[in-house]
C-alpha cells in the first residue's frame, strides 16, 4: 500500500517540478509594464511555411494564467492522491493531467499560432480522455464524445482564422501580426468571426454550451481543472489575446455581446433550478465565462482575463469542495446533502468563501473582478468601445440581472448543502488532509487575488446592492420555510436546447451515414473485390500447371523442346 501511495506522490512531484519551472519563467513578467521582443518582418509575398518553433513570450496577463494553470494543476494532483488514489488507471490519469498542463502552457506562452493550435488540440484530446476516465459508464463515454465532437467542430474556426491571419499580415506570429495591425487592421470581421466560432466551442457558449454540463461524469478533480485553469479558460484567453485583430469590427463585437448576453443569463437560470450541486456549478461556469466575454466585447479584454483568474481560484475551490461533500454523502445530489456545517467545518468555511466570491461579496476577489467587468460594460454605453449604445445598454442590463441570479443561486446552494437537517446515513467527518489542504490554499487565494484590484465606487455599490438583494431574497424564503427547489418545467428541462445535438442532428446524419456506407459497399469496395476474384482465378489456373506429376512435366518439356526445334528448322 505504501508503495502505491509513493508512486502517486511521484506524479505530484513531477507536476511540482513543472510548476516551479513555469513559476520561474512567469513570475518576473507578472508586473511588466512594457516589453521588448524580436519580431519577424512580415513577408509581402505571403506568410512563411508553418513551423513549430516554440517562440515563447509572456505578457502580464499570460503570466497570470500560467501561474493559475500550474498552481491549480498541482493542487488537483495532490487532491487526487486521496480522491482517486485507489483507481487502477491512476498512472494514466495523472500523466494526462501533466500533458494537459503542458498543452495549456503552449497555448498561453507562445506567439506562434501553429504551436498555439497544437496546444489547443492536445487540450481537447486530454479533456476527452479525462472526462471519459470512467469509460465503463455510458454517461462518461457520452459526455466525453460530446465534448470532443463539439469542440473539434468549433476548432475549424481557429484553423481557418490562422490561415486568414497569415495571408492578411504575412506572418503566423502573434507579435508580428500585432505590429502589422498597428498600421491598420484588415479582414477584421472575417478573422474575428472565425475566432469567435473557436471561442464559443472551447468556452461552452451558446449554442455550443451543453457539452460542459454534460461532462460532469468525469472525476471531480478534473472538472475543477477544466472549469478553472485549462480548456474553457483557453477560449476566453484567445478572445482577449487576439482582440487587436478584430477590435475595429462592430459586427464581431456585437455578435460576441449577443452570444455573451444570452449565455450568461441562460447559465444563471439553469444553475438556479439544478438539483445536483456539481451540475449547478457547471452551469455557473458557463454563465461566468460569458461575463468575461462580455468584457471583451465591451472593449476591455484585461477586465475579462482578470475575472478569469479570480474565477479560476474560487471555482476550483467550489468543485474540490463539492468532491469532499460527495466523499461524505456518496452523491452530488443536493437532496443527499444538508446539515453538513458542523460535521465538516473546514469544508463549510472554505466553500462559504467560494460561494461569497461567486456571489460577488466584498472583500473577495470575485467582487473586485466582477465589478471591473460591469464597469467595462458600463463604460461601453458611452461609446467607449465598438458597441452601439443600445447593444451596450442591453448587455449591461443582462449582466446586472445575471449578478442578481448568481447571488441567489450561490446562496441557495450554500444553504441547501450545509444548513437544515441532515439526511440519515451521512458519513461523519472531514475528507482526508490531502483533499482539505487544497481547499484552504484556494480560499486564501480567493482573498489574496483582491490585492491591487481597482475599485469602481459607483458600480461597486450598485453590484453590492444587487448581490445583497439576491442573497437576502433566498435567505428570507429559507427562513420562512419555503422550498428552495424551483420546479419550473421549461428550465428543469433546460429549455430543450440540447435537442438539436441529441436528436435532430443525429437523425439527419444517420441518413447520410447510411448513404456513405452503401456507397462504400457498392462502389468503392467493388474494386478490391474484383481484384481479389482476379487473383483467385489466376491462382486456380496456375494450380492446374502445378500437378506434382513428374511424367507430365517431362512430357511438357519434351513437347516444348520439339516445338522449338521445329520452329528453328522451319526458319532455316
Amino acid at each position: 500500500m505504501s508503495r502505491v501511495v509513493g508512486r502517486h506522490w511521484a506524479y505530484v512531484a513531477l507536476t511540482a517540478a513543472l510548476a516551479i519551472a513555469a513559476a520561474v519563467w512567469a513570475v518576473p513578467h507578472v508586473g511588466d509594464s512594457g516589453f521588448f521582443a524580436w519580431v519577424a518582418e512580415p513577408r509581402p509575398d505571403g506568410p512563411p511555411l508553418p513551423s513549430l518553433s516554440p517562440d515563447l513570450f509572456l505578457l502580464p496577463t499570460s503570466a497570470q494564467l500560467v501561474l493559475l494553470a500550474v498552481g491549480i494543476g498541482l493542487l488537483v494532483q495532490i487532491y487526487s492522491t486521496a480522491f482517486l488514489g485507489h483507481h487502477p488507471r491512476y498512472r494514466s490519469y495523472a500523466l494526462v493531467i501533466v500533458l494537459f498542463l503542458v498543452a495549456m502552457l503552449a497555448v498561453v506562452g507562445t506567439t506562434n499560432l501553429w504551436v498555439l493550435l497544437v496546444g489547443w488540440e492536445v487540450m481537447g484530446l486530454c479533456s476527452y480522455l479525462l472526462i471519459g476516465h470512467e469509460w465503463q459508464s455510458a454517461e462518461a463515454r457520452a459526455g466525453a464524445a460530446k465534448a470532443f465532437l463539439m469542440t473539434r467542430t468549433a476548432d475549424l474556426g481557429l484553423v481557418l482564422a490562422i490561415l486568414v491571419i497569415g495571408q492578411t499580415y504575412g506572418t503566423y506570429d502573434i507579435l508580428g501580426a500585432q505590429v502589422a495591425a498597428a498600421a491598420g487592421t484588415q479582414n477584421a470581421t472575417a478573422i474575428g468571426l472565425l475566432l469567435l466560432v473557436a471561442v464559443i466551442g472551447k468556452s461552452a457558449q451558446f449554442p455550443l454550451h451543453s457539452w460542459l454540463p454534460d461532462a460532469m461524469p468525469g472525476p471531480t478533480p478534473i472538472t475543477a481543472l477544466i472549469h478553472a485553469a485549462t480548456m474553457v479558460a483557453a477560449g476566453v484567453y484567445l478572445a482577449g489575446r487576439l482582440f487587436f485583430l478584430y477590435a475595429d469590427s462592430t459586427v464581431v463585437l456585437t455578435t460576441m455581446a449577443v452570444v455573451a448576453g444570452i449565455t450568461m443569463l441562460l447559465g444563471a437560470l439553469m444553475a438556479l433550478v439544478q438539483t445536483d450541486l456539481k451540475r449547478a456549478l457547471a452551469w455557473s461556469t458557463v454563465s461566468q465565462l460569458a461575463l468575461m466575454l462580455a468584457a471583451v466585447a465591451a472593449g476591455d479584454p484585461d477586465a475579462g482575463i482578470s475575472h478569469l483568474v479570480s474565477h479560476g481560484a474560487f471555482k476550483a475551490l467550489l468543485f474540490l469542495g463539492c468532491g469532499c461533500l460527495m466523499a461524505a454523502v456518496g452523491s452530488s445530489a443536493l437532496a443527499a446533502m444538508g446539515g453538513l456545517r458542523a460535521s465538516m467545518p473546514v469544508t463549510f468555511w472554505t466553500m462559504t468563501i467560494g460561494f461569497a466570491a461567486l456571489a460577488g461579496v466584498v472583500p473577495t476577489a470575485g467582487f473586485f473582478t466582477k465589478d471591473s467587468v460591469l464597469h467595462a460594460i458600463d463604460r461601453a454605453t458611452g461609446r467607449d468601445g465598438g458597441l452601439a449604445d443600445g447593444t451596450a445598454y442591453g448587455l449591461l442590463a443582462v449582466a446586472l440581472v445575471t449578478a442578481f441570479l448568481t447571488a441567489a443561486y450561490a446562496t441557495r446552494l450554500w444553504l441547501t448543502a450545509f444548513f437544515g437537517s441532515a439526511p440519515e446515513g451521512h458519513a461523519k467527518g472531514e475528507a482526508p488532509r490531502a483533499m482539505i489542504g487544497p481547499l484552504v490554499v484556494l480560499a486564501a487565494a480567493t482573498f489574496a487575488l483582491s490585492i491591487g484590484q481597482p475599485v469602481h465606487l459607483g458600480m461597486g455599490l450598485l453590484s453590492t446592492a444587487i448581490a445583497a438583494a439576491g442573497i437576502g431574497l433566498v435567505v428570507l424564503l429559507w427562513r420562512r420555510g419555503s422550498s428552495l427547489d424551483l420546479d419550473v418545467r421549461p428550465l428543469t428541462a433546460e429549455l430543450g436546447l440540447d435537442r438539436p445535438f441529441s436528436r435532430w442532428i443525429p437523425a439527419a446524419v444517420r441518413g447520410v451515414s447510411r448513404t456513405v456506407v452503401d456507397l462504400d459497399d457498392e462502389a468503392l469496395d467493388a474494386y478490391p473485390r474484383a481484384g481479389t476474384r482476379l487473383a483467385a482465378g489466376t491462382s486456380r489456373l496456375l494450380e492446374l500447371a502445378q500437378s506434382r506429376n513428374v511424367q507430365r512435366y517431362a512430357t511438357l518439356m519434351t513437347a516444348g523442346v520439339l516445338l522449338l526445334v521445329v520452329i528453328g528448322v522451319s526458319r532455316a
